[in-house]
């Protein structure tokens, strides 16, 4: 069986669901195929004990409805969502201190409990993010050649753990001023009302709507040339082994770089993507009868070793819980390829964190491991969104951000932005 569609989509998570539905807007059909048996990736969510636990995401949007996400979905798209902004632009929980919450950006400067480390952060660090191109040297080499302080090391290795999920070895100073720079710009996070579910479904709704198709439990096996581009993809489905070739003008993977890498080899194709290095962490859900953060706040465990931060979306979006309970998500980096050791220690220093929490209260674990999420490449890392080398290839998702500085969702919504620009740009060749 052979079809025939504008566009050819592997993976149905956020990258691919978002780059369908603008094309779709567009008035162009895209045939989808996403080998797990739901669209979304990690940015969906599973009922469990009426709670929506997230497959990956927090339920959160790193800025709102002003960041790239937000404009796709509320402006580019008019999506009946609501997304609404943290009352709070973070929290942090000192030892021997009241939490330290602001909540517009440059209250960033009152987070460290010292004026000497107040002064520090405004003149060696938003200052110098102006000069961001000067920074070849990876953070941690950047902050040793500006201080011994451990706590301002502390309070990094906080805000990089839970957002990007590395520490600050692995992050480039560059990189590092480019996340200031968007943070400054565009503000503070936001909970879409249901949560990532309901993202996920409003996209798909909206795709089905446009006559594009999506298949789940379907995978890409190989790409089929004719000359210097693709032809069609040859696809499976999971459930009953048939094989279908869908011929397209432009075919985007949202696949993680090892995975595109092993459809290219089956493809007898010479190009390669080059290896990234990947992130790695964790977190734990918890239920609870009274709010445990109080606010509606990205909240940072600076002191803490293996738990860098919380939130809480159920302030905002009381749906995601039953009746009269909250979710409480959390966010740790492994700190070795123990899993198990890594997680138990999370797990004390949570309860240690906050007493009121009981170890029965906990709802599950996530890990982000090896390969899920396929394509968690580090912030900074990311590779382009276009192949060099067959013009009709393109790439979204987490490793095909753009290297602009946006982060996590806000990245895989810019990139996608960047791969629909090219794909009109060949149109109109």
């Amino acid at each position: 069986m052979t079809e025939r569609y504008d566009q050819f989509i592997a993976g149905g998570g956020l990258g691919g669901l978002l780059s369908a539905a603008i094309l779709a807007h567009q008035g162009r059909k895209s045939y989808l195929v996403e080998k797990l048996p739901f669209f979304g990736g990690r940015f969906t969510s599973m009922r469990y004990q009426e709670f929506e636990i997230p497959t990956g995401a927090v339920h959160m949007i790193p800025h709102s409805s002003n960041g790239p996400l937000g404009q796709i979905l509320l402006k580019d798209l008019n999506l009946p969502l609501k997304i609404v902004e943290n009352e709070y632009f973070t929290a942090w929980y000192w030892s021997h201190h009241k939490p330290i919450i602001h909540r517009n950006f440059w209250g960033i400067l009152k987070t460290l409990p010292r004026m000497n480390q107040r002064l520090f952060m405004f003149r060696k660090l938003l200052s110098d993010a102006r000069h961001s191109d000067r920074h070849s040297e990876s953070f941690l080499e950047y902050l040793k050649a500006c201080t011994e302080d451990s706590q301002i090391f502390q309070f990094f290795n906080a805000l990089i753990g839970f957002a990007l999920s590395i520490d600050i070895s692995q992050l480039s100073a560059a990189a590092m001023f480019r996340v200031f720079k968007r943070l400054h710009q565009k503000g503070r996070p936001g909970v879409p009302i249901g949560g990532c579910k309901a993202v996920t479904t409003a996209l798909t709704d909206y795709i089905r709507g446009k006559g594009s198709k999506l298949q789940k439990n379907c995978e890409l096996i190989k790409l089929e040339m004719n000359g210097s581009l693709i032809e069609c993809a040859i696809c499976r489905n999971r459930k009953t082994n048939e094989e279908i070739s869908i011929r397209a003008n432009h075919f985007i993977l949202n696949l993680g770089n090892p995975q595109i890498n092993e459809v290219l080899t089956k493809s007898n194709l010479s190009y390669r993507l080059p290896h990234v290095p990947t992130a790695q962490g964790g977190g734990f859900a918890y239920r609870s009868k009274e709010s445990t953060l109080r606010n509606s706040v990205v909240a940072y465990f600076p002191e803490n070793k293996y738990v860098k931060g919380a939130v809480e979306p159920t302030i905002l979006s009381p749906n995601l819980a039953p009746p009269g309970e909250h979710l409480l998500l959390t966010h740790q980096v492994f700190h070795s390829t123990d899993i198990i050791r890594d997680t138990r220690r999370a797990r004390d220093e949570l309860l240690e964190t906050f007493p009121q929490l009981k170890e029965e209260d906990e709802l599950c674990i996530h890990t982000f491991y090896k390969d899920w999420p396929v394509n968690y490449a580090c912030q900074g890392s990311d590779l382009s969104n276009f192949s060099s080398i067959i013009p009709n290839l393109f790439f979204v998702g987490d490793g095909h951000k753009g290297n602009d500085g946006w982060m996590m969702t806000e990245g895989v919504a810019h990139g996608v932005k960047q791969v629909v620009e090219k794909i009109n740009e060949q149109r109109s060749d």
